[in-house]
């Protein structure tokens, strides 16, 4: 059987091993192991320029991204990953309201102290 030629990118793609089924699955589940190789491929630019997905409406694994219809997946949060993410924002944000407090009392204590003179 005659196999097409491939460019010098999809040669060196990390992907370039993997079954076809992996790399165009439209689930994220069976689209990891192309995901994970995604994410170490040293020519993921250039596949995306190639594949275009958004133009061509791209299904499976492109430059990190799954996609569906030529658009990217949003990847599906696990059971309290979102909870998780939710309170990690809610502390860096009560963090960043005490820090501008302290600056602020420091600030008042400045000024305060410069008009007794």
């Amino acid at each position: 059987m005659h196999q097409p030629d491939t460019s010098p990118w999809q040669a060196a793609a990390a992907c370039a091993g993997l079954s076809p089924s992996v790399v165009f699955s439209r689930r994220g589940k069976e689209a990891a192991p192309a995901l994970r190789a995604c994410a170490v491929c040293p020519v993921s630019r250039e596949c995306e320029a190639a594949v275009a997905p958004a133009e061509s409406w791209f299904d499976g694994v492109c430059a990190g991204r799954l996609w569906r219809n030529g658009r990217p997946v949003k990847p599906r949060r696990r059971r309290g990953e979102a909870a998780a993410e939710l309170t990690s924002e809610l502390t860096a944000a009560a963090l960043d309201a005490t820090l501008d407090a302290t600056a602020l009392d420091a600030a008042g204590a400045a000024l305060a102290g410069g008009s007794r003179g």
